[in-house]
């Protein structure tokens, strides 16, 4: 027996009204034989709850159902056993062998630009370089996502690395503590953050401040960028750096190039 709704709810950052609230019982009601996930999905239809892509907030709803089930709001069917699907593994080709070794300035490079990656092509090149010769191999990015491959035109055009953006990390102490938000903000906004989590020079790339001026110019497109692809412009960027591998010194560097204050997580405004 659920109980009766008598007031309004917040939850997974979404304010439910009374009338919502009694809807998402009835539709619970109406159609018992939907599994858990078609039921996420038919709520989040009646109720317009998409995100900035028009892509109907699927998590977020089956967050707030089983938080109204632990109200005693809903009775929920049973989770049905899925299948776990297997990743796919990336296959290594020749394309992505390593090359001869480049020891030059970063002006012998010519133009330096970043290019979105969306080709299936180079989406698949992409994933075999990173898979190849990041220290961390090629994960499958979860939610949005924004990959690059960074360039140069001289004396020929040429791959010298590549990057990926995506979804930010639900809670991160520094980051929270930085922005100064609480757990409400962090729920509505957290969108607007988003995670550097591959940056890779390849290794027989060895030119001094690369890395720094790939960073450079991330910071100032990826905004329009994430816009075309996303919908949305972000307004930070947080990454991590592995002490025991790296000093971080190309963040740091475009972080004083900025005059910015990283907080200890290196998450940073851009």
């Amino acid at each position: 027996m659920t109980k009766t709704v008598t007031s309004t709810l917040t939850l997974s950052g979404r304010k439910f009204s009374k009338k919502e609230l009694i809807g998402i019982q009835q539709t619970i009601k109406t159609f018992p034989n939907l599994s858990l996930t078609e039921l996420a999905q038919t709520i989040c239809e009646h109720l317009s709850w998409t995100t900035a892509q028009s892509r109907n907030k699927h998590n977020a709803c089956l967050d707030a159902l089983e938080k109204l089930e632990k109200l005693g709001l809903v009775e929920l069917p049973s989770k049905r056993p899925q299948k776990k699907r297997e990743s796919k593994k990336v296959v290594w080709t020749e394309q992505s062998q390593a090359k001869p070794d480049i020891d030059s300035s970063l002006a012998e490079l010519g133009s330096i630009t970043l290019k979105v990656v969306t080709d299936k092509a180079e989406v698949t090149l992409w994933n075999e370089y990173v898979d190849r010769h990041h220290y961390l191999s090629y994960k499958h990015p979860i939610g949005a996502a924004l990959k690059y491959f960074i360039m140069s035109d001289h004396p020929q055009p040429q791959v010298l690395g590549c990057l990926l953006f995506s979804a930010s990390v639900w809670h991160l102490a520094d980051r929270d503590q930085w922005i100064e938000w609480d757990k409400k903000d962090r729920e509505k906004r957290l969108n607007l953050v988003i995670n550097n989590n591959r940056f890779l020079i390849f290794p027989w790339i060895n030119v001094p401040n690369l890395a720094s001026k790939a960073l450079a110019l991330v910071t100032k497109q990826i905004r329009n960028d994430w816009q075309t692809a996303h919908g949305y412009r972000p307004v930070l960027i947080e990454t991590f750096v592995d002490d025991s591998q790296y000093l971080g010194t190309c963040y740091q560097a475009v972080l004083s190039q900025s005059g910015s204050h990283p907080c200890t997580s290196i998450s940073e405004r851009f």
